[in-house]
């Protein structure tokens, strides 16, 4: 089937049935699991005509299906292992997996010396009139970004650069070039990595936020959303368990702060039903839904029904109160330095 326009469409049919035969039970897209007793004993995931399979014994949990699709031997990744996978790394400990792609970030061959700027700045990044478009960088920073896309993919930091460059991806000029190169470099210094733990009895903690610009009026949103235990506090949860993260911007005008904080919440809180129907898949109770948000007049507006200062956002906060009541969630507000 391999080239064929209906390929992975063909394919995906068949890798359904044939699980759905051996026992497995598809609860999101690619993710299955394997019930025994009435709880979940395997979890599989499924990427292209790869399968990840995490079970206490995951030789036995997989052979049926194994030998239906004629696959090969699968690999063991033991306690202490490291693993490559399309340009990311995974290790495992006793407590732990740790997904990083510094390796594939040190293959990438561009160091500071060679750029005639040596650090990221606000006008780096800013769209400016008097900047020239040079059409001849646009293979090369489209490279680029096609990079740092997929880098974005274990770095919650980088949302907010990537987007904002993106929109530079056919129209490039020299500096904006030199600031997609210095990201790249910023983000192999930092050497971040993605760390998830086990969890007994989870919950789902959502942060969201937003930047406004009065002069503009415009604003950017984003929100950053963990799986972590009940007992854990939100101190220690920076990058414990960080599931999904986004960070776009809002393309309606407004006149209020609360406004792009509103618009935050609701992008969060729309993508949260996906999070609690996998965790409850997963788990095999209902999950607790936690929303923080530092925002004052936004708890004020979520508790009134009102939006006072900017009167035609009164639907979008109708809209909010009804998705966090389907979703059974607490929002609290949190202290912050600003």
């Amino acid at each position: 089937m391999y080239g064929l326009k209906d390929a992975p469409r063909l394919y995906g049919q068949h890798f359904k049935r044939i699980a759905g035969e051996c026992g497995w039970e598809e609860v999101t897209e690619s993710v299955f699991v394997k019930k025994e007793a009435g709880s979940v004993k395997a979890v599989m995931a499924v990427h292209v005509d790869d399968l990840l399979v995490f079970s206490d014994d995951p030789v036995r949990d997989l052979e049926p299906l194994r030998k239906r699709l004629e696959m090969d031997e699968p690999e063991i990744f033991e306690c202490g292992g490291k693993m490559g996978y399309t340009g990311m790394e995974v290790r495992r400990t006793e407590e732990s997996f740790a997904l990083s792609q510094k390796a594939y970030l040190e293959s990438i061959p561009v160091q500071k010396e060679d750029l005639p700027r040596k650090s990221l700045s606000p006008e780096l990044i800013k769209s400016s009139a008097e900047e020239e478009t040079d059409e001849s960088l646009v293979s090369v920073i489209q490279k680029v970004m096609g990079v740092l896309g997929w880098v974005c993919r274990t770095t919650a930091d980088l949302t907010y650069l990537f987007s904002e460059l993106s929109h530079y991806n056919s129209r490039p000029s020299g500096s904006k070039l030199v600031a997609a190169l210095l990201t790249l470099i910023c983000v192999r210094e930092k050497g971040d990595c993605l760390q998830f733990s086990g969890v007994d009895d989870p919950k789902l903690v959502l942060f969201v936020d937003a930047a406004y610009s009065l002069s503009r009026c415009e604003g950017r949103g984003g929100f950053e959303a963990h799986l972590v235990d009940k007992k854990e506090s939100i101190t220690n949860m920076r990058f414990s368990n960080l599931v999904a993260w986004k960070s776009k911007r809002i393309k309606r005008k407004l006149i209020f702060s609360t406004s792009t904080e509103l618009c935050a919440l609701v992008d969060g809180v729309k993508q949260s039903f996906q999070w609690k129907r996998l965790a409850k898949a997963l788990w095999m109770k209902p999950l607790e839904v936690e929303v923080y948000t530092d925002s004052a007049p936004l708890m004020e507006q979520l508790e009134s029904g009102q939006s006072r200062r900017e009167p035609r956002m009164d639907g979008l906060l109708a809209y909010a109160r009804q998705e966090l009541r389907a979703l059974k969630a607490k929002v609290l507000w949190i202290q912050t330095d600003r």
